[in-house]
C-alpha cells in the first residue's frame, strides 16, 4: 500500500510523520507493533531527559521541559550537583498553582556533560510548604549535607526549613521545621496567613557559627536581607536586617518586569579580608539588577554603596576557587551559565565564560 507524506502529516503530526518517514526509508515499511512504539518512545524520551544535549558555553544548561531559577550546589565524589527551582516554560512565575513544586537535580563531572536525575523535595500539600519550594542552599557539615530551603504555604507565606542527605539523592526533612526566623521579631512584617517574605536562604560559616541570610520585609515597608545565627542548626538567634532597601517606589506588574523589587538571592562571602554581598534587586531607574556590596563586617552592608557586579547574573553561587579567582554559576534566561571573577581587581566584576577552552581550565 502506498502511503503519501500528506496522509502521514494529517494523521500523525509533523514530528510523527518525520520519524515514520525516516523508518520507511530505512526499513521499507511503516512502523512496528504498539509495544515497540511505546518501548522505543519511552527509551528515547528518557534518554533526552536524563542526558540533554547542551551548549554550556553558548546558552547554558536547562532541563527538558522546564527552566532554571534560584539554585544551590554541592560537590561530591568528583561531581558538581545542582539543585534548582524548576520553572515551567509558559508564564514562568511562582505564584500559580502547580509551578515550582520540587527541586530539579542535575550533576556534571566535567562541567560540559550533564546528567539530570530524579527531582527531590516535592511539596507537601496542607503544610507550611504546601504550595511551592524555592531557593535551596547546600553546605557540608561532617559527613552529611544540609539544605536550607524556602517553603511557601497556600497563603503565599514564606518560611525556611532544613533537610539533610549523605549522598545528595535521598533527602530527609527535619522534624523541627520550619525555622521561622521572622516569627515574633520586632522589626519584620511576617504572618502565616497572608503573603509574607521569608525566603532565599544562604548559609555560611564564620567565627565558629553558622549564619543564615534571607530576604524579608521590614515593618516600615522596605525589602531587606536579614541574618540569623546558630551553632547547632537547632537554636537560632535573630540578628535583624543587615542590608535595607528603599521603603517606597515598589510597583506591581502582573506579568513581571517590576520597576522595583525585593532584595533577593543574597550570597555573602569573604575574599582578601573583606566581606561581599552579592544580591539581586531591581531598582527604579536602574538598568542593572545584580549588585555587589563590600563591607568590613559580615553583618552590615550599605545598599547605597552597591555597584554593578554581573550584568547577566541573577542568583549567583560559587563553584570553586583557584587562588584569588572564582568560578561562579548563575541562572539567566532559564539556563545555568558559568562565569569568573578575579578578587584582586580594584572593583571585582564577574563576566561570562567566553570559550570552551576557558571553561576547561576549571575542570
Amino acid at each position: 500500500m502506498r502511503i503519501s507524506r500528506r496522509s502521514l502529516l494529517a494523521t500523525g503530526g509533523a514530528w510523527a510523520a518525520g520519524a515514520t518517514w525516516q523508518r520507511i526509508a530505512q526499513a521499507g515499511q511503516v512502523g512496528g507493533t504498539i509495544q515497540e512504539f511505546e518501548r522505543d518512545l519511552w527509551a528515547a524520551r528518557r534518554e533526552k531527559y536524563h542526558h540533554p544535549k547542551i551548549d554550556i558555553v553558548g546558552r547554558g544548561f536547562r532541563p527538558v521541559g522546564g527552566a532554571v531559577a534560584d539554585f544551590g550546589l554541592a560537590e561530591h565524589d568528583g561531581r558538581v550537583h545542582f539543585f534548582y527551582i524548576e520553572r515551567r516554560l509558559q508564564e514562568g512565575t511562582p505564584f500559580y498553582p502547580g509551578h515550582e513544586i520540587y527541586f530539579g537535580h542535575a550533576s556534571t563531572a566535567n562541567l560540559f556533560d550533564w546528567e539530570v536525575h530524579e527531582p527531590v523535595m516535592l511539596i507537601r500539600p496542607g503544610t507550611w510548604e504546601g504550595a511551592h519550594v524555592w531557593a535551596p542552599c547546600i553546605v557540608r557539615r561532617g559527613d552529611e549535607f544540609i539544605m536550607a530551603y524556602t517553603g511557601v504555604n497556600r497563603h503565599m507565606s514564606q518560611d525556611i526549613g532544613l533537610a539533610s542527605s549523605r549522598d545528595l539523592f535521598e533527602w530527609t526533612r527535619w522534624e523541627s521545621n520550619p525555622i521561622s526566623p521572622c516569627r515574633n521579631s520586632d522589626w519584620a512584617d511576617w504572618r502565616e496567613d497572608r503573603i509574607s517574605s521569608c525566603r532565599d536562604p544562604h548559609l555560611f560559616e564564620h567565627d565558629g557559627q553558622w549564619w543564615l541570610s534571607y530576604t524579608a520585609n521590614t515593618k516600615e515597608g522596605a525589602s531587606c536581607v536579614a541574618l540569623a545565627r546558630t551553632r547547632d542548626f537547632k537554636t537560632w538567634h535573630d540578628c535583624g536586617p543587615i542590608c535595607i532597601g528603599p521603603a517606597d517606589g515598589y510597583e506591581m506588574r502582573v506579568d513581571g518586569g517590576h520597576p522595583q523589587g525585593s532584595l533577593e538571592s543574597a550570597h555573602i562571602l569573604r575574599r582578601r579580608g573583606r566581606w561581599h554581598m552579592l544580591v539581586k534587586a531591581k531598582v527604579r531607574d536602574a538598568d542593572q539588577a545584580n549588585w555587589i556590596i563590600t563591607s568590613d563586617r559580615h553583618d552590615r552592608f550599605d545598599f547605597a554603596a552597591r555597584r554593578e557586579f554581573w550584568p547577566e547574573g541573577f542568583g549567583i553561587e560559587v563553584v570553586r576557587d583557584r587562588g584569588d579567582r572564582t568560578l561562579l554559576a548563575t541562572f539567566f534566561d532559564g539556563h545555568i551559565r558559568f562565569g569568573t571573577v578575579d578578587w584582586r581587581a580594584d572593583t571585582p566584576t564577574a563576566r561570562l565564560i567566553a570559550s570552551a577552552d576557558e571553561l576547561r581550565e576549571w575542570q
